[in-house]
């Protein structure tokens, strides 16, 4: 597989992770708990840090 193709696999693979995490942590979200789970919310942090370093925008 070349390079690029790698690449783009792990940009998507790692946005998809994202997508996924942060509608989790939203589901944990209601109106008493405006905050959510907070270990879901390290789980979100930890996927959007992966985007960044791959330099997915999202």
């Amino acid at each position: 597989m070349e390079f690029m193709e790698k690449l783009q696999k792990q940009k998507d693979d790692s946005k998809s992770a994202y997508i996924k995490a942060r509608d989790e942590w939203a589901d944990t979200r209601t109106a008493e708990n405006i905050k959510g789970d907070f270990e879901k919310w390290k789980i979100v942090c930890d996927r959007k840090r992966d985007c960044m370093r791959l330099g997915v925008l999202i």
